[in-house]
């Protein structure tokens, strides 16, 4: 294989070329090989030639990127992007392997061509280095499961669904691809068990496995995570989420290369399956004539109490409504909404954590593009909208799964200026999907202490009172809307987001009640959310973050106000601002301080804190004719965003 590539290599270019110069960029030449080795019965390839270069003539479905953020002026572009799809391209598994020849290559697709052979004999080890999406679904590939693309260390997403892979999945997947988001393998012909190392996969976010042979019971780690969807079409699988059960253990033998199950006992085996099939035949039977006799007991016991409490009510139809789907939009939401649409847009996961897996999706879009530097939209892009995807707690009853949806309901009710609106749900009895406002100019905390430097644009005093007030605003707003018998419960500067006209809008409200039992109303647990903003109003003084696990920050902020050092508090980018508003900056100390009292009890209601900033923004006001617009604040966050801190930190963007 290795010599079959050198050799398009070399023929892809005259001798005469060879010798003379070379082209302007180095990838021309395997790209001019895997052109010479494909079919293309459409002439999508055109563009290819000897004659131009890949980067600077756009080649299609070639993207190119400096190697470096600093590269010398003579270095050339080199290729990071080979997206190919749909264009009825064909040929053997030789044309994949001069794309081998790549070496800054991050993202290939050639999803849905008519590419044949052995994707097995590939070699993809020489894209470890930079390579992180992989999709090669809906071709003809055949043979076992490619092994170098377990040296792929830093391969987010993986598509090999569609084509013809047979074999078992690799044993070590889940320890050698530690940082898999994606992983579908579906409609292929693999056999043998699920790898117990896929369950070690902590940031895999989506897998499917469906349409294959595969056989025994499904891990718990999978079960628990994936739905049913993830598993079906593979007869010999059982476990949940599947409700097929586990009854037999099968030994089966299968080999790296081999074909399947070792069939040296299959004539005892099909003896032993037909007593077994008359031993359930007559079970049934017998069972069958008990439920019947029980069912008819229990009609003339219904028939009997019916005659007796006519008015009793039903609450059958309450419970069964619950299992039912449900999608909910409310106002302000995407037209049409359901969950295909959803479905069907493009998605970017955000990050996964303890209460959800956060995406943002762009619903319309025909393609999203995401690599380590950038996010690149291909053709039309919808609109744009966050979803939290919530799994159904183990455990939970169907007073939970009605309370759930009721809470929902309420939250989609919402609307406030400073708070991130909730605009659709759907439930099921698997899974619960909130839809969001997107919001994408990154969180409070990204604004406060990213990008710390000599180059970093300070964030002015005037916009972080405003910012203050606004969160101030938002959170009172829920404390009150809700009753006071709801609180945000993990309220941090993180999931504080600041959309395009610089307000501050709160996120996540109440996301903790919808996974836990509903707690008994509680004043105390608004009482916490208090706290938390105090601690939020002290990274805005002070600039430091409650992260750094070095100091507690309440206690650290009371010692230096005790020691009447006072000043010494604030942020040292503000030092400019302190000549005319360190009346103001001590103020909003003392409202910080109130808030993150020891005793629940001192510490003032929502809609005082937001009053009381309100009145020192008031007062700056009169003292200066001017305050920051909210057009300045974008100024100083434009590529600083950060997600909300129940999730685990995977993109540059930012949503609720």
């Amino acid at each position: 294989m290795a010599l079959r590539v050198l050799f398009l290599m070399l023929s892809a270019f005259p001798a005469s070329c060879l010798a003379v110069a070379a082209p302007i960029s180095p990838d021309a030449v395997p790209l001019l090989a895997f052109k010479s080795a494909c079919a293309d019965p459409a002439a999508a390839l055109v563009s290819w030639t000897e004659a131009s270069d890949p980067c600077s003539d756009r080649w299609r479905g070639i993207t190119c990127r400096k190697p470096s953020p600093s590269p010398p002026p003579s270095s050339p572009p080199r290729v990071r992007r080979v997206v190919l799809e749909g264009l009825r391209l064909g040929g053997d598994a030789g044309a994949v392997a001069a794309l081998a020849g790549l070496p800054m290559l991050s993202f290939l697709s050639l999803k849905n061509n008519s590419f044949t052979g052995s994707l097995g004999d590939v070699d993809f080890s020489t894209l470890a280095p930079h390579l992180k999406l992989l999709y090669l679904s809906g071709n003809g590939f055949s043979g076992r499961f490619p092994e170098s693309v377990l040296r792929l260390r830093h391969l987010r997403r993986l598509d090999l669904s569609g084509n013809r892979l047979t074999c078992t999945i690799p044993p070590e997947i889940g320890h050698r691809l530690p940082s898999l988001l994606t992983l579908h393998l579906a409609r292929n012909s693999l056999v043998g068990p699920l790898p117990a190392s896929l369950g070690a996969m902590a940031r895999l976010a989506k897998l499917n496995v469906s349409g294959n042979h595969l056989q025994g019971r499904i891990p718990k780690r999978l079960a628990a995570v994936f739905p049913a969807s993830s598993f079906t079409g593979n007869p010999e699988l059982c476990g949940a989420p599947l409700r097929r059960r586990c009854n037999e253990q099968l030994h089966m033998v299968y080999g790296g290369g081999g074909s399947g199950a070792d069939t040296s006992h299959q004539p005892k085996r099909g003896r032993r399956r037909s007593n077994d099939r008359w031993m359930v035949a007559m079970i049934m039977a017998a069972v069958g004539a008990a439920v019947a006799s029980l069912v008819a007991a229990a009609l003339c016991g219904v028939l009997w109490l019916k005659n007796k409490k006519p008015e009793r009510p039903r609450a059958s139809s309450r419970t069964s409504s619950m299992a039912r789907e449900e999608t909910v939009r409310f106002d302000g939401c995407c037209v049409e909404f359901d969950v295909c649409t959803l479905m069907r847009g493009a998605a970017e996961m955000l990050g996964k954590g303890a209460t959800a897996t956060t995406y943002r999706v762009a619903m319309g879009g025909d393609n999203v593009i995401v690599d380590d530097a950038s996010v690149v939209e291909e053709g039309k892009a919808g609109e744009v909208v966050v979803v939290k995807r919530m799994r159904r707690r183990e455990g939970a009853t169907r007073e939970d799964e009605r309370r759930k949806r009721k809470l929902a309901r309420e939250m989609g009710t919402w609307r406030h200026a400073n708070v991130v609106s909730l605009r659709a749900f759907y439930a099921s009895a698997d899974e619960l999907l909130l839809v969001f406002d997107y919001v994408p100019n990154g969180s409070l905390h990204s604004l406060l202490h990213e990008n710390r430097g000599p180059a970093r644009v300070p964030l002015e005093w005037q916009t972080r009172l405003k910012l203050a007030q606004d969160a101030a605003q938002g959170l009172a707003y829920l404390h009150g809307v809700s009753g006071g018998k709801l609180a945000h419960r993990h309220l941090t500067s993180s999931n504080i987001l600041v959309d395009a006209g610089g307000n501050a809008r709160v996120s996540d409200f109440a996301l903790l009640q919808l996974l836990v039992p509903a707690p008994a109303a509680d004043e105390a647990a608004q009482k916490q959310d208090v706290h938390a903003f105090g601690v939020v109003l002290l990274e805005i003084l002070t600039g430091r973050s409650p992260e750094d696990g070095n100091v507690d920050l309440a206690l650290w902020a009371r010692t230096v106000v005790r020691e009447e050092w006072t000043s010494e508090v604030f942020d040292v980018e503000l030092l400019p601002s302190r000549g005319g508003a360190e009346d103001e900056m001590v103020a909003l100390l003392h409202v910080a301080l109130l808030c993150v009292a020891d005793d629940p009890g001192e510490r003032p209601r929502m809609a005082v804190v937001a009053k009381m900033i309100e009145d020192i923004r008031d007062r700056g006001s009169k003292r200066s004719r001017y305050s920051a617009s909210p057009s300045q604040v974008g100024h100083s966050y434009e590529s600083s965003p950060s997600i909300s801190e129940d999730t685990t930190r995977s993109t540059n963007a930012s949503s609720s």
